[in-house]
């Protein structure tokens, strides 16, 4: 895993990593221009993601996340692109656990709220016409005030985007999670989030994904 060229976006010090995965990294970002004191999750397109398709989706999910404004939604902050040209997006940093591990002791009312208010915050985001297909507890972290929220939108699309669009060409999903229609490279729809809520609820209840 290569590191970032540089150690600053923008007017982010990257302090360290706080995971990885598909075709991004993500950071603990410091606000350093002086101006004010701010704590944010960076996220940069890989370094050794030279795709043109990945960088086009990259730039694709900065401009979903503007849509969206909703406490269940880790909102976007900033974007930019670092002095090398690589393009990078400043979020809500969220310190929490996933939502497994966090429902993992609540009793079954408990643990249906919370699913609740993922699922207000899928609903958000579906009115705005955006599918997230890649809903999966890893991706839903509940912060220290018992509030999930839903991140990373890297393949997500819009819902009147070309039909073509729809399709995972590079399969970038979660087998435990994803629908049938993912899984067999077809068309996907709001359809495709609400099949993978359910696994999450699944998960929430009985521990383990439908899959598994």
């Amino acid at each position: 895993m290569r590191e970032p060229r540089s150690r600053h976006c923008g007017p982010y010090r990257l302090v360290r990593m706080l995971g990885y995965g598909g075709m991004g990294s993500v950071y603990l970002g410091e606000r350093r221009d002086g101006e004010i004191e701010q704590t944010v999750a960076v996220k940069l397109l890989r370094a050794d993601a030279n795709r043109p398709s990945w960088h086009e989706r990259f730039l694709r999910e900065r401009q979903l996340l503007a849509y969206l404004n909703h406490p269940s939604i880790a909102r976007l902050l900033d974007a930019g692109h670092t002095e090398d040209g690589q393009p990078y997006l400043a979020m809500e940093y969220v310190e929490g656990v996933a939502i497994d591990k966090y429902a993992a002791p609540l009793d079954l009312r408990s643990k249906v709220s919370l699913f609740l208010l993922v699922c207000d915050g899928v609903s958000h985001a579906h009115r705005h016409l955006i599918v997230h297909r890649d809903l999966k507890p890893s991706n839903i972290l509940v912060d220290s005030s018992g509030h999930p929220k839903l991140l990373d939108f890297g393949i997500a699309k819009l819902l009147d985007e070309a039909s073509v669009e729809t399709l995972t060409v590079d399969r970038l999903l979660t087998p435990g999670y994803a629908s049938p229609e993912q899984l067999r490279g077809d068309v996907q729809t709001t359809a495709t989030d609400v099949y993978s809520l359910g696994a999450v609820l699944h998960n929430l209840l009985i521990g383990r994904s439908p899959h598994e």
